[in-house]
Order: C-alpha cells, then structure tokens, then sequence
C-alpha cells in the first residue's frame, strides 16, 4: 500500500498527467498525460515515470483520433 501512495503522489507532481487511476488485474494504474508533442512526452516518460521507483515497466499507447468524448456520467 505505501509502494502505491507513493506511485500516486509522485504522478500528482506531474502537471502533464491529467488522470491517473488503480486498476485491478495485470496493470496497476492507468495514466493521462497531455504534452505539447512526442519529445516533451518522451522527455516525461524517461525522466520522470521509468526511473521512479516500485516502477517495473511502462507501456504506452498513443491517441491517433478521439471519436467521442462526453464528460461526466449520464444520471437518470
């Protein structure tokens, strides 16, 4: 649990990660990061996220388009 806070916290001082979120399974969090363009992303990435500590490994997946997009959740 204190491996994870401390995972939680280091991202919250990332201004360029929008939202991070525990998953259950295989994967232990779920990252957004908004960079200007791929070096800045990059340059988060090798500096800030691979080195941390408790990190294993990282994977990345980059957004080609966005076909929908509605905030918030619909409540009936």
């Amino acid at each position: 649990e204190a491996d994870l806070r401390a995972f939680e916290q280091m991202v919250a001082d990332i201004p360029e990660v929008r939202e991070c979120h525990m998953l259950n399974g295989e994967i232990d969090f779920i990252l957004k990061i908004v960079a200007p363009d791929l070096q800045s992303f990059q340059h988060i990435l090798t500096t800030r996220l691979t080195p941390a500590p408790n990190v294993e490994h990282v994977k990345t997946s980059l957004t080609i388009r966005t076909s929908k997009a509605l905030p918030g959740v619909p409540v009936t």
